[in-house]
This record gives C-alpha cells, structure tokens and sequence, in this order.
C-alpha cells in the first residue's frame, strides 16, 4: 500500500485551523504555563547552586581562620594533638599531612570506604605558603566532589605540617536534585489545574456562544422567528448576539417583503394576462370568421374590422399604462420646471370639456398663483388621469370642480401647491381609500373597460406623484362624492413683481419614487379611465421625457 505524499497531507496551519476555539485557548494557556515553570525553575536552579557553593564557600574560609570549630572538643590549634584529628566532626573530613604531603592520619579511624575524598594533585607546604587562601579540589570513589582548605600546623616532633578539612558538595547536589523533584511536581499540578480551570472557564465564557451556535442552526433549519438570547449585552459575545439579532430582522424583513413582492409579482401578471386575454380572444375570434368565410357581407366584414380595430386600441391602452408605469418605477430623470397651477388647471378643464361636452367642468383659482416645480408632462397626465376617472364614475352630466390652493405650511416646511379633483357621484367608501391607487385593484370586479377599466390609471398617478415627492389622497366630498387632493412641491411668485421664477432646464433625478406599491398587489380599479387616446398619448411621451434605457419589469 503506497503512502500518501506530502501534498496530500495536510499543513500544521490547515490543522490548527481544524482544532476548536475551546480547545485552542486551553492549549494555548496550558503551554504559555509550561513556558513560564520552565523559565521560572531553571532561573531558580541557577541562582540556587552558586548561592550553595557560596555558602560553602563562606563557611570554609571560617573554617580557616579557626580550624578549632570541627576538630574535637577542647582543640588547640596551636598544639594539636592526635586525638583532635582523629574525633573531630563527622561531617567534615579532617587529616594531618606533613610538610612533604604525606598524610598522617584523619578522622576516618582507618576505614578506607568510597566515599572518602582523595587530593587530585600533591599538596606541600610550600604550595600552600605560596597561595594560603586557595580551595584545593577532592575527589572520591563513589564520583562526589569535595572542596577544601588546608591551614600549616604545628606538630610535635616535626618541622611542620598542614591539616586539611574538606567538605562534600553532595550535600548541594542532594538539595538541588530535591528542589528539582518538588518543582516539577509542583509545575505538573499546576499546569493540570490550569489546564482544567482554563477548560471550565472557556466553558462557562463560551455557554452563550453556544446558544448563538444553536439559534444559528435552528435558523438555518427554517425557523427565523429564533432570536438570540443576550443576558451580558457588554461582552463580546453580547455584542455579537445583539448584532445577530440586529442583521437577522432585517434579514426576516427582507425574506417578507420578498414573498410579498413575489405574491404581488404572480397577481400583476395573472391580472395583466386577463386584462389581455379578453381582446386576444376577441380579435381571434373575428380572425377566423374572416378565415373560414363567416362574414360573407360587407356590413359584417366592417362590423368585425370595427371590432378589431377598438379591441387593437384598448390592448395599446393598456400595454401604454403598463409603459408609462415601468418608466415611472425606473426612476428615470424629470425635467423639472416651474409651472403656474392655475394655467394647468384651465387647460384641463378646457380638454374636458371637449371631450364631455355634457359635463360641466369648472376651475377654482387661487389668487396667489402657486407655482408647481415638476415635469409638465406628468403633472399634466395627473390632471387628465383624475379628471378621466372622476367622469367615468360619476353619472352623466355631472359636474366636475377643479380647486387649486395653497396650503398651509408649518415653519420650516418646504412650500407646497395642491390641486382637488372634485365630482358629485357616489364617492370612494373609506375601507377602501388606501386601495384604490394599487395596481389593477378596482372596486368594479368586472373587466368591461367601459365600466371597470384596468386598474390601472390611478396607480400611474400615485407613481408620478410619489416621483415629484408629493402625497395624493381621496376624501369625501360635502353632499356625496369623492374629492382627489394632490399636493405637490411648489414655489411662489415673487410678491413685489408678482412673476414667477424661471424655468430650470435641468434635469433632475426623482428620489423616493418607490413606485405605486408593488406591482400585482390586490389591484383595484383606481378609475383610471385611460383618458382619451390623445391624453393618454400625452402621458406615454411624457413617461418618455429622458433618453431610453433598458426596459424593466413594471412590477
């Protein structure tokens, strides 16, 4: 069986990388407390042996100043007797040399064991006379080291002599090794208490790690309502449970506003497909009477042609309001200009009028003259949109108001100019008011565009409207009906002139255009009567107002 090659196996980093938090902090801690009793016993065994020898050191210079101290009791150092070497202290050993360095006798009583030291070289009294002072080295059978002193003597019968006292450093060697012994005993409890008080306390510190580890993994599971428990809000892991918390309601609000927009998505297309199909069919329908040669009369062929031709025109009114609420949710930029409200107003009034002759539309002007800062196209489209649905839900004949005002701002509020709607039929219900500007929402569940139109129409006006920062709403009016208010960003008219301010010919993006509510969501019929052809031509061109760019889903 061949072995793996080194490629193959993997690298200490990718190792490391494998190993748990836990498991690196208490290994880490351990081994920081292994280095540290290593340093700390071998600084101490290095100080501990001179400071020994030291003391050895000074209690042999004593020594030799005063040999009386080891010898047996009653010695005089001036006239030393035999028996004062041969009974002196154990605990040292004691011998008479001559002046030639031969020895006499010391105080092992004959007994010739290991453990008694030799001179490693001769020792004369005329060396030692030459350097008194120095610590002569011994050796013996059983490898332990001995330090001595030797001190010239007087010795009856003789012309001199020297006595020597040694001291064995086995005594050093015992504490040391004991101290050794004891260390690392010690050393071997504490690193296991460490290592076991480290691996409690990452435990413990890391219980709520764990729950975060836990929420994550049910989370991950599909339960997003899990939320992180933060009982220390100032710990790291606190901090990181409030910011998971933090990033996971977001996230939760993400996922919902998602469905929703994909539940409003598959309603925009069920409804755009229904609103379609019907003419589809229809013009299909006259296609293959014509084929298989139903229509044998001219009246007929022309019946079904008229047909063609108003279905063909209801399909380009609807795919030019789907147009127009695609670009409006693009964002695109508008050419903002000052626009004089009342002007606007009388204008379109004046094309309502041509086109209900039966209806009396009247405008309300205000004497101010409020200046509306905007895209004439849109605002436009806003008036002929309003209008076209006040009509076509209002019996016939019945009068129409336009109100342009002003309203009142509080300090420090960005002036405004607002324009109202006003129709005497049979008026919005209030459970219904906040629908009414979705898409394809409609009170009329029918799709006769006769009576119930797109649903469309409405949400195009709550689009361009929300384009131009303002804010629209549907109120009741006084006596029965239903009164659109518009209100829109504006300036006023210099008061000591009384002109209005130029036009600016810039072009600046809208923001907060978030598009009339998503597409597909419970549509209802805004009313939107897709104003006349010609009106409705005069919003799609508006909607074109800046060089074309990738067309989006209008949802």
């Amino acid at each position: 069986m061949s072995r793996p090659s080194k490629e193959s196996r993997p690298s200490f980093a990718e190792r490391w990388a494998d190993i748990s938090l836990r498991a690196k902090i208490t290994g880490v801690t351990v081994f920081i407390l292994f280095l540290g009793l290593i340093v700390a016993g071998v600084g101490t065994l290095s100080v501990l042996r001179p400071m020994l020898l030291a003391n050895q050191t000074a209690t042999l210079t004593q020594i030799r100043k005063d040999p009386t101290t080891v010898l047996a009791a009653g010695a005089n150092s001036v006239n030393l007797s035999r028996e004062d070497i041969l009974y002196a202290s154990q605990q040292y050993y004691v011998a008479l040399f001559d002046a030639a360095g031969a020895l006499q006798y010391d105080n092992t009583h004959g007994q010739r064991s290991s453990s008694v030291p030799e001179l490693l070289s001769p020792l004369t009294l005329d060396s030692l006379t030459q350097d008194p002072t120095q610590f002569i080295p011994m050796t013996s059978a059983d490898r332990t080291n001995w330090r001595a002193v030797a001190v010239p003597v007087l010795v009856p019968g003789q012309s001199g002599g020297m006595l020597l006292i040694a001291v064995s450093t086995a005594g050093i060697n015992q504490v040391v090794a004991q101290y050794v012994i004891i260390f690392t005993g010690f050393g071997i409890a504490v690193i296991l208490l460490g290592a076991a008080l480290t691996r409690l306390l990452v435990t413990t510190t890391f219980l709520p790690l764990a729950e975060v580890e836990q929420t994550a993994l049910e989370i991950a599971r599909g339960d997003t309502s899990k939320r992180i428990m933060v009982a220390s809000p100032h710990t790291e892991v606190g901090h990181l449970g409030e910011s998971l918390n933090v990033m996971l309601d977001r996230l939760d609000g993400s996922l919902e506003e998602q469905a929703r927009t994909i539940e409003r998505m598959r309603r925009f297309i069920g409804d755009a497909s229904h609103e379609l199909r019907t003419p589809l069919v229809s013009v299909r329908g006259y296609a293959e009477l014509y084929r298989m040669g139903a229509l044998q009369e001219t009246e007929q062929v022309g019946q079904a042609m008229e047909r063609i031709e108003k279905e063909a025109i209801r399909m380009t009114s609807l795919v030019e309001d789907l147009l127009a609420l695609a670009r409006l949710d693009e964002r695109r930029p508008l050419v903002l200009a000052s626009l004089p409200l009342n002007q606007l107003a009388r204008d379109a009034a004046l094309d309502a009028r041509a086109q209900a002759p039966d209806r009396e539309v009247t405008v309300v002007e205000d004497d101010a003259d409020p200046i509306v800062v905007g895209d004439e196209h849109k605002v436009r489209q806003l008036l002929t949109n309003l209008i076209g649905n006040a009509m076509r839900h209002t019996p016939e004949g019945s009068p129409i108001e336009i109100v342009v005002s002003t309203p009142e701002q509080a300090e420090g509020e960005t002036a405004a100019a607002r324009f109202e709607i006003v129709d005497h039929g049979e008026g919005v219900p209030e459970q219904i008011r906040d629908k009414i500007f979705g898409r394809f929402w409609r009170a009329d569940s029918s799709r006769n565009r006769e009576t119930g139109g797109s649903g469309l129409g409405l949400a195009i006006v709550q689009s361009i409207v929300e384009a131009h920062r303002g804010t629209v709403s549907v109120h009741e009016t006084p006596g029965g009906g239903a009164t659109f208010r518009v209100d829109l960003p504006g300036t006023h008219p210099d008061p000591t002139t009384g002109s209005t301010p130029t036009v600016q010919t810039a072009a600046v993006r809208a923001v907060g255009s978030e598009a009339a509510v998503g597409a597909g969501g419970a549509s209802a019929d805004s009313g939107a009567a897709p104003a006349s052809g010609d009106a409705a031509q005069a919003g799609a061109e508006g909607a074109e107002g800046a060089a074309p760019t990738a067309p989006v889903d209008p949802a």
